[in-house]
């Protein structure tokens, strides 16, 4: 499906297949469990963490998406041909007989055949369990007998271990090698945080890493030096051209994990080997002053490194991405928009953005406390509870006074606290949409605690950061910049605390009235009527002074000057304040028609909606550092895919179906598989940004997987387009079906319910439910554990 030179879908919509490792960049996946996480390349690259990949990396990754020459490779040697290749296609880059990667839901699997040896390679993470398993089949499909031997290797990295201080953090590694578990075993007395007492590199990694072999392991090693050998590199190892590894272990070397195990492989026969990689916490936790339960490394090892645990586990993880995965499923004329809203912008934000935290354009140490709390969103159709368990850790980073750290980290906690404008309030956003989901109203009273206050109700949480923002005006009562909105680029607008955000004036807005009902629920009239009056300033006062004339201004600066307006030569529009203002339903309904045609105009491109336009061709000391990439990258004149698909909401919210699918389309990943030598970032993911028209190179992708825009490309998909929606009454049906879409089917679980719709253009405009023609468009709420089948005639 949809195969271009590089890959192809599969053709049940649950793998990306890649049959070229020459991709135009590294094409890759990012696999989690919630807790340990690895990414891998097509060509084998990658890395390992556990919790995150700043503070906890397991195994060394050195950032280069040109090269691609870091990872956790295995070697296969037919030692009676002193021929050596790699299961990958780095680091030995050898020729084959057959090649492909299968990316899939938790999975990768490599696929190599060279001189009659098919190797096939599966990677992934047990659900439930800090390790991960590598599960290699060598089969011998040629007619004489293999003599062979199968090496792993990666460097240990541990803790945190940033590459400029490579040399120190090695100095306190201990390697070990275990002979009855076959397992080579890591501590390091060293972590990189101080300890209770404040001193400084005074705390051990509290895990223990391991990497163990099923089978027969005849040598090994954990010393770079003696593997790869001096001024050589992966390509021929130095261990690799001896009979064995040397045996290295201890404090005294640079860390590795080098198996070497012997096979004999008679022709039509097959071998099948399992290594594990892990990291086993052993229960100290100085870092976060918690006592916790060690885990059994050796117990682990175990367990889980052999064929019938590996079988096991990976069945099991099918039914973990099932559940996770099986929310909602559309059927729709557009393959793209099939793949992307079932399967992959669902994977994407769990595996990576949510849990992994982590790809190769970006490593982060924690949460942003926006970012994370957007992405939980895609939880609530399969498992909302975990929305719910991602605002509740959010409420623990907030400050009694209601502002909030704008990242914080997974060990410690800690993290910058600051003005920004808009950080704050996606936690009453985010909670509103979970009780439309689920109307858990009983969650609104469960306490948390503040990072500097005692506990309280989610309900205070929320208000507080309501309270807080409704602080922070200018003079003329528009909502301030402070540090920047939801724009980090617009960094130097508002930090005097003067500068104005008009998208902030829609934002807050919507929230304002979404939480005065919350308020009025829980018996708070009067904050209930602070909210409404607030809402009316600040949508007079956005129509007052936020009116360009043919659309809205983002902002004021401190010094009073304009941004995003006709009067400035370069970021004369932006799309922010002006989608949001549709979304909001803070613009008057006449100006609604000239909103969406500037949109159109100006910023809605082949690739989707652009960020602002023209392009900012030279730095804006008072404006940020948007201005200073280069026109056409990412925050500047480029499509910032986050807010390219509000632009889809926008379009559809204001009754334009045909603009809001070419706004989808165009961000749409595998829409890109035509051209992508063009685009050249993975055509199965999101990717953070694309070149603008400014750019030489218009239409490339980058900073793919770690987006927020995965989570709301699925979102503005089903909500917007097919235009089923979750209200505290039922399911609102208002589809916005492209012209040349008659029929489609969307499948959605809602509150101990399971609902069909079958979407048919007829000419007509009903809604039959369960044979019953309904008086208005909500499909009632049954939370009766059927199943209920909703025609829509449009």
């Amino acid at each position: 499906m949809l195969e271009n030179k590089y890959g192809y879908f599969s053709e049940n919509g649950r793998e990306y297949i890649i049959k070229n490792p020459l991709t135009p960049r590294p094409w890759i996946n990012v696999i989690s469990n919630g807790d340990y996480s690895f990414m891998i390349s097509q060509t084998g690259g990658g890395c390992s963490w556990r919790g995150n990949a700043a503070q906890n990396r397991i195994t060394r990754l050195y950032q280069d998406i040109i090269k691609d020459n870091w990872g956790k490779y295995f070697y296969l040697r037919d030692l009676d041909k002193n021929d050596l290749w790699s299961l990958t296609y780095m680091p030995v880059k050898s020729s084959y007989q057959d090649f492909s990667v299968r990316h899939g839901v938790g999975y990768s699997i490599f696929e190599f055949k060279r001189h009659d040896i098919r190797t096939i390679m599966k990677v992934f993470v047990v659900a439930g369990a800090p390790l991960e398993i590598i599960d290699i089949k060598v089969i011998n499909e040629g007619g004489v007998s293999k003599n062979l031997d199968l090496t792993s290797y990666f460097e240990w990295e541990a803790s945190i271990h940033p590459d400029e201080h490579r040399e120190f953090n090695k100095l306190f590694m201990d390697t070990s090698y275990d002979k009855n578990l076959k397992a080579i075993k890591l501590k390091k007395y060293h972590w990189g945080f101080p300890d209770k007492d404040g001193l400084s590199n005074n705390v051990d990694w509290d895990f223990i890493g391991f990497h163990a072999c099923s089978e027969e392991v005849k040598s090994f090693d954990t010393d770079k030096e003696s593997f790869i050998g001096m001024y050589n590199n992966e390509e021929y190892p130095l261990g690799l051209k001896q009979d064995k590894l040397s045996g290295k272990e201890g404090r005294f070397g640079d860390a590795i994990a080098a198996l070497q195990t012997p096979m004999v492989i008679e022709p039509g026969d097959e071998k099948r080997i399992v290594f594990t990689i892990g990291a086993a916490s052993i229960g100290k936790d100085e870092i976060n002053n918690i006592n916790q339960e060690a885990e059994d490394v050796d117990g682990l090892i175990q367990k889980y490194t052999n064929i019938i645990a590996s079988d096991e586990a990976f069945k099991n993880l099918q039914i973990f991405w099932d559940e996770l995965l099986n929310g909602d499923e559309v059927n729709t004329p557009d393959d793209s928009f099939n793949l992307m809203t079932n399967t992959f912008a669902k994977y994407q934000a769990i595996s990576c953005r949510l849990w992994g935290k982590t790809a190769y354009y970006q490593t982060s140490g924690g949460y942003g406390f926006r970012d994370q709390l957007q992405d939980s969103l895609v939880f609530l159709e399969a498992k909302p509870e975990l929305t719910k368990a991602q605002l509740k850790l959010h409420a623990k980073h907030q400050f009694i006074e209601g502002d909030v750290y704008h990242w914080f980290v997974t060990y410690q906690g800690w993290g910058p606290r600051s003005n920004c404008s808009d950080d704050l309030l996606w936690m009453p956003l985010v909670m509103y949409y979970y009780l439309e989901e689920t109307l858990d109203y009983g969650f609104l009273l469960e306490e948390v605690p503040y990072l500097d206050g005692p506990s309280e109700s989610m309900y205070n949480h929320s208000k507080k950061a309501i309270k807080k923002a409704l602080t922070r005006y200018s003079k003329r009562g528009v909502p301030l910049m402070g540090s920047h909105d939801w724009n980090d680029g617009l960094n130097a607008v508002g930090h005097k605390m003067k500068g104005e955000s008009f998208w902030m004036s829609s934002f807050l807005y919507l929230i304002l009235n979404q939480f005065s009902d919350i308020a009025n629920y829980m018996e708070d009239e009067s904050f209930s009527k602070e909210c409404l009056e607030h809402a009316e300033k600040i949508k007079k006062t956005f129509e007052e002074f936020g009116w360009d004339g043919k659309w809205y201004l983002q902002a004021t600066n401190d010094d009073g000057e304009k941004i995003g307006s006709n009067e400035n030569e370069e970021g004369k529009i932006f799309l922010m304040p002006n989608a949001w203002a549709i979304i909001s339903k803070i613009i008057p309904e006449e100006k609604i028609e000239v909103v969406i045609k500037s949109i159109e105009k100006y910023l809605l491109k082949d690739y989707g909606t652009l960020l602002n336009y023209p392009a900012f061709t030279k730095p804006v000391k008072n404006i940020g550092y948007v201005t200073r990439y280069a026109p056409g990258l990412r925050e500047n004149g480029g499509v910032y895919t986050h807010a390219a698909t509000w632009a889809v909401t926008a379009f559809a919210e204001a009754g334009y179906p045909e603009l809001a699918y070419k706004a989808y389309k165009g961000i749409c990943p595998p829409n890109r598989t035509k051209d992508p030598d063009v685009y050249l970032a993975e055509p199965y993911v999101t990717c953070g940004n694309s070149d603008g028209p400014l750019s030489p190179l218009y239409g490339r992708g980058g900073w793919s997987w770690y987006t927020g825009s995965a989570q709301w490309l699925h979102r503005v998909a089903v909500q917007d387009i097919i235009g089923i929606k979750a209200s505290f009454k039922g399911l609102v049906v208002e589809p916005n079906l492209p012209s040349d879409w008659n029929h489609v089917t969307y499948k959605r679980k809602f509150r101990n319910a399971t609902y069909i719709f079958e979407i048919i253009r007829n000419g007509e405009k009903k809604i039959i439910f369960d044979g019953v023609k309904l008086e208005n468009n909500i499909v009632p709420d049954c939370q009766d554990g059927l199943v209920h089948h909703i025609v829509v005639s449009i």
